[in-house]
């Protein structure tokens, strides 16, 4: 009798292991997602500041060209073309950061019927099929644009314009790439999400 409770008792012991193993597996995939989460949050923050200093040396640029027209000096290709760079970096800068403040625009005339687990689902649905895809697809084609600028030493077609297209052309799919990483950001928030929180 003793030997088959002491058989009974391993036999048990080795059944519960496995769930105990996939359990602690399960707690260390869970702390790594949120390290994760964590380091693509500073990522997209550290960018977005970047996107605001940008937003000041824009109005710079434009009060300056705005004085200097009104004093009759010639308005400058290069200050005009150095705007719409401003203008583009800030945005492609700031758009994974967006998207993960939850600040795009929605059509929320059809989420605010939906319940709080109905918009998490089509949220995932969306990263999954939708935004990571695009994403990726961005990426591609914008990094081989980039490049046939930089080898072709694309510059601007105006006299005084601006040199180093690539530069600017390079923001795409870095751009993309930040919005791609606040996907990632997004889904690993839906696990851990609260109730009327749109992104964790």
């Amino acid at each position: 009798k003793s030997l088959k409770k002491k058989l009974k008792k391993t036999l048990t012991l080795n059944a519960l292991g496995n769930p105990y193993k996939i359990l602690g597996a399960i707690t260390n995939l869970g702390k790594t997602l949120a390290i994760l989460k964590k380091t693509i949050d500073k990522i997209l923050i550290g960018t977005s500041i970047l996107g605001r200093i940008l937003i000041i040396g824009l109005m710079g640029l434009i009060v300056y060209e705005v004085v200097a027209r009104r004093f009759g000096f010639l308005g400058s290709i290069a200050i005009q073309e150095l705007e719409w760079h401003f203008h583009g970096a800030l945005f492609l800068l700031c758009l994974g950061f967006t998207y993960l403040k939850d600040a795009h625009v929605r059509v929320d005339i059809f989420r605010e019927r939906f319940s709080p687990k109905t918009n998490r689902l089509i949220e995932i649905a969306g990263c999954l099929l939708f935004l990571l895809p695009y994403c990726g697809v961005v990426i591609y084609f914008g990094v081989e644009f980039t490049l046939k600028a930089y080898f072709n030493s694309e510059m601007s077609s105006a006299a005084q314009g601006l040199p180093y297209r690539w530069m600017i052309k390079s923001l795409i799919p870095i751009g993309f790439f930040l919005l791609g990483l606040s996907g990632v950001s997004i889904l690993i928030g839906s696990s851990t999400k609260k109730e009327g929180d749109p992104h964790g």
